[in-house]
């Protein structure tokens, strides 16, 4: 089997995942890293070296086999039945989760309101969607469910997976832990002082824009003033018959005199 590496650069201090077979020796830190901290892949990754969270979450997989696809995939059919007891029970998920033999209640909420409800949307986020996740979220943070109400047709969930698969990289520049070698911490840390760096960033473009917006309403309004002074005071038809006005009320009262 060919050997590949990703290698990086060693003056850079970063540390260099290999792409190759898992021997018995690996597989067996991975099972230790799994009994220690469930199933937290970033420090799962710290008991194995060279491997990063990815690839000790897929290798995991393939150890478990079938096993770890249970329950993981619904079929149509029981989309199907989910959809038909909702009508007849409405959202009441403990007692839907009865009906089925390997669905709990949370399962079924989440399927319907992350797949199945028709009023939710399927199609790709666009970009003002993707804009607007960016800043709600420097607002505040990662609270998903809060920030989905801004939102027609996009669940709290559809909103986090977009913001970790591309929001993170895109906008905030921050590399996705699970490919990287980093420690517990680290992408918390990184992400926290991203958002607080934008935060500042965006707060200052915020107030530049409103002082901005201000000064071309001064101007305007100025130039609208000064455009009414004008025809004021600089029109000669105007001044003309203020003049006849004048003269014709002087005469008028030198007759009733």
């Amino acid at each position: 089997m060919s050997r590949r590496a990703q290698k990086q650069d060693e003056s850079c201090g970063e540390i260099k995942i290999i792409k190759t077979a898992w021997n018995t020796k690996e597989d067996n830190l991975l099972k230790k890293g799994i009994r220690n901290c469930g199933m937290n892949w970033i420090a799962i990754a710290q008991y194995v070296p060279n491997r990063n969270p990815n690839q000790c979450a897929q290798r995991w997989k393939r150890l478990q086999g079938q096993r770890s696809r249970t329950n993981q995939f619904w079929k149509p059919e029981e989309d199907q039945l989910l959809l038909q007891l909702i009508t007849q029970l409405g959202k009441q998920w403990s007692k839907i989760a009865q009906i089925f033999k390997n669905r709990s209640s949370k399962q079924c909420r989440n399927r319907y309101i992350n797949s199945l409800d028709p009023e939710l949307k399927q199609n790709s986020f666009t970009q003002e969607e993707d804009q607007l996740i960016y800043q709600k979220y420097l607002e505040f943070g990662s609270k998903w469910s809060y920030i989905s109400k801004f939102f027609e047709g996009r669940s709290d969930n559809q909103i986090k997976n977009r913001f970790y698969n591309n929001i993170r990289s895109q906008y905030l520049q921050i590399e996705n832990p699970y490919y990287s070698k980093q420690t517990y911490y680290q992408p918390k840390e990184l992400l926290d002082q991203a958002r607080e760096e934008h935060l500042r960033n965006y707060t200052i473009i915020q107030k530049e824009k409103i002082m901005e917006d201000q000064n071309d309403y001064q101007i305007k309004e100025e130039d609208l003033s000064k455009y009414i002074n004008e025809q004021n005071y600089s029109n000669p038809d105007q001044e003309f018959y203020s003049n006849i006005d004048f003269e014709y009320m002087s005469r008028s009262q030198d007759n009733i005199l």
